[in-house]
């Protein structure tokens, strides 16, 4: 369980990364980016969460 929310953190993290470099916005109040890296790795970790609390109560 831990591995997995480790590694799809990671993961969510550098395609966040990834999507912040190469997707071009116009700078809108001094951010040159969408904060991707930052949102994916929370979406992530929020969904294993919510999964493990699932997990639990259907025990």
């Amino acid at each position: 369980m831990y591995w997995k929310a480790i590694v799809s953190t990671l993961a969510a993290w550098f395609i966040g990364l990834v999507l912040d470099v190469n997707i071009e916005i116009p700078q809108l109040y001094g951010y040159g980016f969408l904060c991707f890296r930052v949102l994916f790795p929370m979406l992530a970790m929020g969904i294993c969460i919510l999964r493990a609390i699932q997990k639990s109560k259907d025990k």
